[in-house]
């Protein structure tokens, strides 16, 4: 009998022990269910006891599935990332092994600019796969010093990772959050990399790369800080980069300048109750003050996440792009989103008005 078939007929037997000691039966009826009902609580010990070995059983079930839980999220981690976990892992995976069959099937050397760049995309620790097509327009253009200016660097050292840990690169990786560039350190500081934990500003930026002994020349400047990246690179001067990888935002299209207005404490999260999509520049404003800089635009990865800039006089031959027709999803209409934006009274700035007036 189960044990909740037990627990029912134990209290049908005490039913009808009331029902007897209440005068309908005899006192050979009485004695006998007496008998019985030692026999009942010997059983409902026996029951108690069960219970008590199944919730233990219970407990310790629960302490393995915790268990193999854990062992589970360990698993993710380790194959790709805590947030993107195996999924994330296998997007790695393939783009790498598609990586590999552009590298054995095609004539990369003899493909004109940009195709023979982007053909050479591989993703190790970069956002998308901007960790191959870094190293090879570095290739293309040459290098001098091998030293990097990386704002907004993350956890894997954004767009200089590889070249630090695998190219012998040296530089400076910054990060707002203290335990992002605690990691930082931990990762990259025997490389002989700088870090720090700074929150980057249009005040601050120039007086953060000189403290760490990058003024001058360097070969590469990658900024990505979901916010101000327009204003912080108007004002970085202290230092003249080569290359320059800035992020954009591609919901703003291809056409209009329009950056978000300079907020020394902007922060994008404060925005996603109207929208995720408001934050940084596009891509026409990023152009615009490339050239007042001395820079051209060249290629944007194809995920739409980083364009591409060279100095003026880096990469002769290398030709300059428009943001028209080489934005990533140049058909989409960014219109709705502007409407949004003017509706909830966002602070965008047009850069093409602010020029007129």
């Amino acid at each position: 009998m189960s044990l909740l078939g037990t627990l029912i007929a134990l209290g049908r037997r005490g039913q009808g022990l009331v029902w007897r000691l209440l005068g309908i039966a005899s006192r050979v009826d009485v004695a006998a269910i007496q008998a019985k009902l030692e026999t009942s609580v010997r059983q409902m010990g026996r029951a108690t006891a069960e219970i008590q070995k199944t919730g233990q059983a219970r407990k310790g079930l629960d302490h393995r599935l915790s268990a193999v839980a854990a062992q589970l999220e360990q698993m993710q981690t380790q194959l790709g990332s805590h947030t993107r976990g195996i999924e994330g892992a296998l997007r790695h995976v393939d783009r790498n092994v598609n990586s590999l069959v552009r590298h054995d099937y095609v004539d990369q050397a003899s493909l004109p600019f940009p195709h023979n760049v982007l053909s050479q995309r591989f993703h190790l620790w970069s956002q998308n796969e901007e960790d191959g097509i870094t190293l090879a327009l570095l290739k293309l253009v040459g290098t001098t010093n091998r030293r990097f200016v990386e704002l907004g660097a993350g956890v894997n050292g954004g767009n200089s990772g590889f070249l630090a840990e695998v190219c012998g690169w040296t530089g400076l990786m910054v990060d707002g959050s203290p335990a992002r560039a605690a990691k930082l350190a931990a990762r990259f500081g025997r490389f002989g990399v700088h870090t720090q934990a700074a929150w980057i500003t249009t005040e601050g930026v120039n007086q953060l790369i000189a403290d760490h002994g990058l003024t001058g020349e360097v070969d590469l400047l990658s900024l990505d800080i979901d916010g101000n990246d327009y204003w912080v690179w108007e004002q970085l001067d202290i230092c003249s980069p080569r290359v320059v990888i800035l992020e954009f935002n591609p919901a703003f299209g291809p056409e209009r300048a329009v950056t978000v207005r300079y907020d020394p404490a902007f922060d994008r999260g404060q925005y996603k109750s109207v929208t995720h999509q408001f934050y940084g520049a596009s891509l026409a404003a990023l152009t615009r003050l490339s050239r007042e800089k001395g820079y051209r635009l060249v290629l944007v990865e194809p995920r739409g996440a980083n364009a591409y800039f060279l100095r003026n006089d880096v990469g002769e031959g290398v030709p300059a792009a428009s943001p028209g027709t080489i934005h990533p999803d140049p058909a989409a209409d960014p219109q709705p989103l502007f409407d949004l934006i003017a509706e909830a009274d966002l602070p965008l700035v047009d850069l093409e008005s602010v020029a007129t007036e």
